[in-house]
Parts: C-alpha cells; sequence; structure tokens
C-alpha cells in the first residue's frame, strides 16, 4: 500500500511540523509567551 516515495514523504512533512514548532516554540518564548503555562499543574 505505501511505497518507498509515499513514506519518504510522510517522514519530510513530519519534520518539518517538528521544525516548525520549534521556531514557534521559540519565538513565543522570546516575545515572552510562557507555552508551559498551558500545561497541566
Amino acid at each position: 500500500m505505501d511505497s518507498p516515495n509515499q513514506t519518504w514523504k510522510v517522514w519530510f512533512f513530519v519534520f518539518c511540523l517538528n521544525i516548525v514548532a520549534i521556531v514557534g516554540a521559540i519565538y513565543l518564548k522570546s516575545i515572552g509567551i510562557d507555552i508551559y503555562a498551558f500545561r497541566g499543574s
């Protein structure tokens, strides 16, 4: 069902989402928003 090319695209997409999440977290921290405040205690 999954060709090797399809699998590579899925992993690339996941990797890009992780990069976006890390950059977003750094940006929010730089403008003073504490992202850990959204977690439960």
